[in-house]
């Protein structure tokens, strides 16, 4: 059976790789120092560059989880034809599991759209540590 590896260029999967490396990592970072993190956007440019996307939020304005990850979306397609790639992440919580996850969404400009939910824990140390993750099909936003 084929699987979205045999879809995309082999640049589009280090794209893709790289940028679930670093939006783990990041939400990590964040978990440590913060033990929560706000929606953010990772993307790889059209030259190979990394870069954080970020929103412009309105002057005096505290916007909820929910407005902050669809402003990540919305300034992510601001910028779309700049890019290659993009990962936006949020922190979720999985009543299910009783745990708490980081919620990833790929996105490729060839096409490919992956969401990927890593739950997390704290170690006896103090930083936290991503699971396995489970993978789940998800429409394309920026690339439609």
């Amino acid at each position: 059976m084929a699987g979205w590896r045999d879809a995309v260029s082999d640049e589009a999967q280090d794209d893709l790789d790289e940028l679930t490396e670093a939006a783990v990592d990041f939400a990590l970072r964040q978990l440590d120092a913060n033990a929560g993190f706000v929606p953010f956007a990772l993307a790889v440019g059209a030259g190979g560059d990394k870069q954080v996307i970020q929103p412009n939020y309105l002057p005096d304005t505290d916007p909820d989880a929910a407005e902050q990850l669809e402003a990540q979306w919305d300034a992510v397609g601001e910028v779309k034809g700049a890019l290659r790639a993009v990962a936006v992440a949020v922190d979720v919580v999985l009543p299910e599991k009783g745990t708490d996850a980081i919620e990833l969404v790929v996105e490729h400009r060839e096409g490919i759209a992956i969401g990927m939910v890593f739950p997390y824990h704290r170690e006896a140390g103090g930083e936290h540590e991503a699971e396995s993750p489970s993978a789940h099909s998800v429409a394309r936003r920026v690339w439609v």
